[in-house]
């Protein structure tokens, strides 16, 4: 009896341990959108026409994708567009979810095919980051999909991962019976024409032999990627505050955590001043109410392992303000030289996360009167009650699918597509 106390009080304080851990991805923050045209994954070329949709997959717990490249490539990590069926967010304490790169070694007929380890890391190790995949099928736009998408960096890829001709990325997935009740993971890739051949393999438990599947399910364009470059997108929404003449105030969305930004303010005098800060609001002072100023951010994104310190740098995001010295936006015939105040060129509005299945953040630079919910067909779904410049709602019980926002302002009205999932 006492070892049983024992055993369910450890079950008990590892649950909670693992439940004060911390979510991967933060609703309240913005996150890179990943696209095929990037160069820090590896995709399958040539790209069919596919139908972007949930990956239901045979119970077995490997799974491995196949990529073939000319040229030696580095594999940092593996990404994988995934998500939790429940409630409960994937934290960065999880152990039972590992990523994998392997080789394929040999062909044992009926018995299929014996495939060598060359390296794995679970969620809890793998230094984990967030971003949204962003699927195009190249035949249909309309089926188009914006999929959450989980990285995993090995620990050693300088050493060990320099991979060549042909070779296989995926993951090992076995839920714990005690420990994690709440998790139930959903992968996503690009059904395509059952017609052509499969890349995706399995294994059952605990074996070191592969089957090739050839069932039309298995037939995914994107199932997971190799990542053999570092990620560092630009800032999604870059925001002037407020200009008084002699200062300004510049902001920004937080994005991933710990990362860090440059700072740089030019003027059309010949200033020029650079920084780096980790908040993500600036005010400039002093400034001269007799220039134009052009106020720059980008992220500067940081990635190490014990085998690597390297640190990447997003593109400049920017917003102008102040006083043109020279109108060149109005033809002068008069030969003198005039002086025009420059409207501030900023983003007038945001909706984040997006796509989202929970909290939206909704701000526009003009304050809000109301807000219009509309079905992709146009039929009347929900009336949001705004007023100010900023609104949060919830979409955690809205069926999936794309919605149209109508946002009445002192400025006019705004119309945007918010895009729900699960």
């Amino acid at each position: 009896m006492k070892k049983v106390f024992i055993t369910l009080f450890t079950v008990t304080m590892v649950w909670n341990s693992v439940s004060a851990q911390n979510p991967i991805y933060d609703s309240a923050r913005v996150y890179d959108i990943v696209t095929d045209t990037d160069l820090f994954y590896l995709f399958a070329n040539p790209k069919p026409c596919f139908n972007p949709c949930p990956y239901s997959w045979a119970p077995v717990s490997r799974m491995v994708q196949e990529y073939v490249v000319t040229d030696t490539v580095t594999v940092y990590g593996v990404a994988v567009p995934l998500r939790n069926k429940t409630s409960n967010p994937i934290r960065d304490s999880i152990s039972f979810y590992r990523a994998l790169l392997m080789r394929k070694t040999g062909y044992m007929g009926t018995q299929g095919y014996s495939f060598q380890y060359v390296d794995s890391v679970t969620l809890n190790r793998s230094h984990p980051r967030f971003c949204w995949f962003y699927y195009e099928d190249p035949c249909d736009k309309e089926r188009n999909l914006t999929a959450p998408c989980y990285e995993f960096y090995f620990d050693t890829p300088q050493q060990i991962n320099r991979m060549m001709d042909t070779f296989y990325v995926g993951r090992y997935y076995q839920v714990p019976y005690v420990g994690y009740p709440d998790y139930s993971l959903q992968e996503y890739g690009g059904e395509y024409d059952p017609s052509l051949p499969s890349t995706i393999y399995r294994s059952p438990i605990d074996m070191e032999i592969f089957y090739y599947c050839e069932g039309y399910q298995d037939k995914r364009w994107g199932v997971a990627f190799p990542i053999i470059g570092f990620r560092c997108g630009p800032i999604q929404q870059l925001f002037l505050d407020a200009y008084t003449g002699d200062s300004a105030v510049v902001r920004w969305r937080q994005v991933e955590e710990g990362t860090l930004y440059n700072v740089r303010l030019t003027g059309e005098d010949g200033s020029d001043t650079a920084f780096v800060i980790s908040d993500t609001t600036y005010t400039f002072t002093p400034l001269s109410d007799s220039v134009r100023y052009t106020a720059m951010v980008r992220k500067q994104c940081h990635y190490a392992t014990s085998n690597y310190d390297t640190t990447v740098y997003g593109e400049w995001k920017t917003v102008s303000f102040g006083t043109t010295i020279i109108d060149t936006t109005i033809a002068d015939t008069t030969g003198v030289d005039t002086v025009g105040i420059a409207r501030p060129e900023v983003e007038g509005f945001s909706l984040v996360p997006n796509p989202t299945n929970g909290a939206v953040l909704l701000t526009t630079e003009a304050e809000m009167t109301g807000v219009e919910v509309y079905t992709a067909a146009g039929v009347p779904f929900l009336h949001l009650p705004a007023s100010g410049r900023t609104v949060r709602f919830d979409t955690s019980t809205w069926p999936a699918g794309t919605y149209l926002l109508t946002v009445s302002t002192s400025q006019g009205i705004i119309t945007r597509r918010l895009t729900v999932i699960r």
